[in-house]
């Protein structure tokens, strides 16, 4: 197995427990227990510029793993 065989494997997994943890809050504590509803609250809170670059980091992140550019 090679190197990036090895990385997929992981960051698979690492998505995997991630949803599971997002659905057993949102069971057990309820939509405000969810990530998406905690990134909500913290992006209000947080400066400005800090909210854009996490912006800017899962934008490239999307365009590095798909591949989708600009026509």
């Amino acid at each position: 197995m090679n190197i990036k065989s090895l990385m997929v494997i992981i960051t698979g997994i690492l998505i995997l427990i991630t949803l599971f943890i997002d659905i057993l809050a949102l069971t057990i504590w309820g939509v405000d227990a969810t990530i998406s509803s905690i990134l909500n609250v913290w992006a209000f809170q947080a400066h400005p510029l800090l909210v854009f670059i996490a912006g800017m980091a899962a934008g490239g992140l999307v365009v590095h793993f798909f591949g989708w550019r600009p026509n």
